[in-house]
């Protein structure tokens, strides 16, 4: 046996591979720390295509979960090192949990992609010695577990995700969809063993800098994922003492309702004055009626949409008597 299927060794195609989505990762972050201190558009880490290429990321993690765990119980489950893996990783997510508790109290971290990793790792212990087509299965029924949501999941929806609301966290990765791709990774290690993996991935090797910082990143990437955000943060900050007045005006989503629906208003009302006023009481009775947020996102429930629809009205009656148009 060669030295690259030998039990004890670690591939260092797997390795690189995790350094690659670690890099991809660092991209992703940065650019939402960017548009966190404005030195870019901050509805861009919002955007439908850069939160997929995030989506991507999360899959490509919880994946190399699933490859990891049959690369490293292939000769049996050594069970030292997997719980002092685990606990390390239960040990960061607390940690990630706690500082963004007090960094972003609004938005905080309670369960994001080192949670799901913890939820991934046991159903992969679960699964080790399970045919693979039933692992296959089983992984893509959580992934689209989503599609058959109800909103009776919703008080459980904080870790669950079948709920119909997404919450306010700046990291959320459920266990529906997110550990069924640990179990995805899991069955193709199953269904195709490294020691049937072309002889040229089970011998490569780095061979010059890049390439070397992808596999020791991949490593060591739980210190990596820890350290990184501090440091991009950091120099985020640093340009945007230089770049965030001079390029972009600042628009919040409230700002951004409140200009779309005068611009609604003055369709029918060409009273600028009068429109101000109904939508910024709009703005205000939603906000104290606990319905903000699912108005920014167009999530409201029918008997939300009612109340909301009630209080619009209310709002436009309250706004007539004192602009005349």
């Amino acid at each position: 046996m060669t030295e690259a299927v030998r039990p004890s060794s670690r591939l260092s195609i797997v390795d690189a591979a995790r350094g690659t989505a670690l890099a991809a990762m660092f991209v992703y972050h940065f650019v939402w720390d960017l548009g966190f201190f404005r030195v870019v558009p901050p509805e861009m880490p919002a955007s439908p295509g850069f939160k997929f290429f995030g989506h991507i990321i999360a899959g490509s993690f919880l994946a190399l979960v699933g490859i990891s765990h049959a690369l490293a119980t292939r000769n049996g489950i050594k069970w030292k090192p997997w719980a002092f893996r685990l606990s390390m990783i239960i040990a960061a997510a607390a940690l990630i949990t706690l500082v963004t508790y007090y960094l972003f109290p609004e938005s905080y971290i309670f369960f994001g992609i080192l949670h799901c990793i913890v939820v991934g790792s046991l159903l992969a212990l679960l699964f080790t010695r399970v045919p693979w087509p039933i692992t296959a299965l089983v992984g893509l029924a959580i992934i689209l577990g989503p599609i058959w949501a109800s909103e009776r999941f919703d008080p459980v929806n904080w870790w669950l995700g079948l709920g119909f609301d997404e919450p306010r966290t700046n990291d959320w990765r459920p266990v529906f969809p997110w550990s069924g791709f640990a179990l995805v990774g899991l069955a193709l290690a199953q269904a195709i063993p490294f020691e049937r993996w072309p002889a040229g991935l089970l011998s490569w090797r780095e061979r010059n800098r890049p390439t070397r910082w992808l596999v020791q990143g991949g490593r060591h990437s739980l210190l990596v994922y820890l350290v990184h955000q501090p440091v991009l943060l950091a120099i985020a900050f640093l340009l945007s003492l230089f770049f965030v007045q001079r390029q972009l005006p600042q628009t919040t989503p409230t700002a951004a309702f409140q200009n779309a629906c005068e611009a609604r208003c003055l369709e029918v009302q060409p009273n600028r004055q009068y429109c101000a006023a109904a939508c910024s009481c709009v703005v205000k009775e939603a906000q104290t009626a606990g319905l903000w947020d699912k108005v920014l996102r167009n999530t409201l429930e029918p008997g939300e949409r009612v109340t909301y629809d009630a209080l619009t009205q209310q709002c436009v009656r309250r706004a007539n008597p004192e602009i005349s148009p």
